[in-house]
């Protein structure tokens, strides 16, 4: 029963759907394909020219955009390079320094180390000879004292 239902209601729908060709189709396909022509000239052409001049540049910056990364890179690494290097030689002279600086001192030290001890050869001779000197007298004023001791208790 639905369908005969359906049947009536699409039958009115299909008998009036009729197709006269006449003179006016050929007029109507001309006018369409004159405004196809037009539409073509007139906007799809240059907007698809555009697009494709929109997509070139785009295309091209993405290139040069990939082109110059690896440039970065490039140099990134010979930076790097550079960098470890001067860092590495700057610690070559920072020891170098660091040893010329302690060889000059163990020179200072043994140069000073020498003059004290000269110095304090030079005293020690001195004292040395003081308290001979001072021997010598006390030895004398000793000999002097024992005999006046003597010449005082012996009469």
């Amino acid at each position: 029963m639905f369908l005969d239902f359906t049947a009536l209601m699409l039958a009115p729908v299909i008998a009036d759907v009729s197709i006269d060709i006449d003179g006016t189709l050929f007029v109507q396909m001309a006018a369409f394909l004159f405004t196809l022509f037009m539409l073509h000239f007139l906007l799809f052409k240059p907007y698809l020219k555009t697009v494709d001049l929109r997509e070139d540049s785009v295309g091209g910056s993405e290139e040069e955009a990939v082109e110059m990364e690896a440039q970065a890179e490039v140099l990134r690494g010979k930076y790097d390079k550079k960098i470890v290097k001067a860092r590495r030689d700057a610690q070559e002279i920072r020891d170098s320094l660091r040893n010329q600086g302690l060889a000059e001192q163990q020179d200072i030290q043994a140069e000073i180390n020498e003059e004290l001890s000269a110095k304090l050869e030079e005293e020690r001779q001195a004292i040395a000879e003081r308290v001979e000197k001072a021997r010598a007298e006390i030895e004398a004023r000793a000999d002097g004292l024992a005999n006046a001791m003597v010449e005082k208790l012996v009469p």
